[in-house]
């Protein structure tokens, strides 16, 4: 009785430390989502065309360059967002940068 008893506990000891794990690292994850999030924000305003001019493969990882780090956004420009003002302005709150239209 012992045995299964002694069993018993440590298999609980085991979800409990491991329900405590998962709530210590959800609480770290949501940066990530606040990442993916911005991400999906530009994807919404640049138009998708992946043609590369920016020098990325896709719109996908450009989203993902200047959702990391903005100042890319200043160094190398979608040659179809510099066209649509309404557009580039929205990315500007987004990014909270100035892009201007020289390159």
């Amino acid at each position: 009785m012992t045995n299964s008893l002694t069993i018993v506990l440590i298999f609980a000891a085991i979800a409990i430390f491991l329900g405590i794990l998962i709530v210590v690292t959800s609480s770290l994850l949501p940066k990530e989502k606040e990442k993916s999030k911005k991400v999906q924000d530009i994807l919404k305003i640049i138009p998708n065309k992946n043609c590369g001019a920016c020098g990325y493969v896709n719109c996908e990882k450009y989203a993902e360059a200047i959702a990391k780090n903005p100042e890319v956004a200043l160094k190398t420009k979608c040659p179809f967002m510099i066209r649509d003002k309404k557009k580039l302005s929205e990315l500007e709150k987004i990014l909270g940068i100035k892009i201007s239209k020289d390159k």
